[in-house]
């Protein structure tokens, strides 16, 4: 395009000119109207081809970049969905079942591993983020992803320890699953070591999984605000949770 431009430039005041001369001179008129005004007119008409062929084509490139950050943003709407549904199911199956007793940190069904990597929020095609007045957001994401990885490594290291160190204790003494024990005689039961860990990793799980799900809609509305503040007419998903 620069090149046309500086052909053009030159071009166009050399023909000018030399009709210009012969005009004046009174001379080879017919021959500037046959070769010369034709010349110009090409030149002309490349220049303006040249010129609306590459804003076309840089439209088409700032559309392009406006849509894929649109399947971006959406994308990480929808995995942030996912994610919380994940743990939303977890909780309402696993947790709240047993919330609340004092025995919910034996009661607290193990369940099988989940794949912390298996949803991802892919923070690299949100860089356009950083161009805007919400950048510090991708920040925030970065965590959320954190959050919920923990909450599922939580998750699994409880479900691990109750089936390999205190499940086999609990059969060689012979307690029945869904009979009744005090807190007391669990503890005596596992012994101390057993009993604390279990405790432990019950109540990390829980308060994980029940911060992650109120913080993974917070930010994805967040998200959704600042995709709909930088596209106002485009469909932007609303924060749901995926059945």
């Amino acid at each position: 395009m620069h090149r046309i431009t500086r052909v053009l430039s030159l071009g166009v005041p050399f023909i000018f000119g030399v009709g210009v001369g012969w005009i004046v001179q009174g001379r080879h008129w017919d021959v500037f109207l046959t070769s010369y005004v034709p010349a110009l007119a090409t030149l002309v008409a490349a220049y303006y081809g040249a010129k609306y062929a590459f804003q076309f084509q840089k439209d088409k490139e700032v559309e392009d970049n406006k849509k894929r950050n649109i399947i971006n943003g959406n994308s990480t709407i929808f995995n942030m969905m996912r994610m919380t549904s994940d743990l939303t199911n977890f909780q309402k199956q696993i947790i709240d079942p047993v919330r609340g007793r004092q025995t919910c940190f034996l009661e607290m069904r193990p369940t099988p591993h989940f794949d912390k990597e298996m949803i991802k929020l892919n923070i690299e095609t949100l860089y356009f983020l950083l161009d805007t007045d919400d950048r510090n957001l991708l920040g925030e994401l970065v965590t959320e992803e954190e959050r919920y990885q923990s909450a599922l490594v939580a998750i699994n290291e409880r479900s691990d320890f109750h089936r390999q160190e205190v499940q086999p204790v609990l059969d060689r003494l012979g307690v029945v699953q869904g009979g009744y024990y005090t807190v007391a005689q669990i503890e005596k039961m596992l012994g101390d070591r057993l009993y604390t860990t279990l405790c432990h990793a019950t109540d990390q799980a829980i308060d994980h999984v029940d911060s992650t799900i109120v913080s993974l809609k917070e930010v994805a509305d967040k998200l959704n605000a600042s995709l709909k503040k930088q596209f106002p007419n485009e469909t932007i998903i609303g924060f749901g949770i995926v059945k």
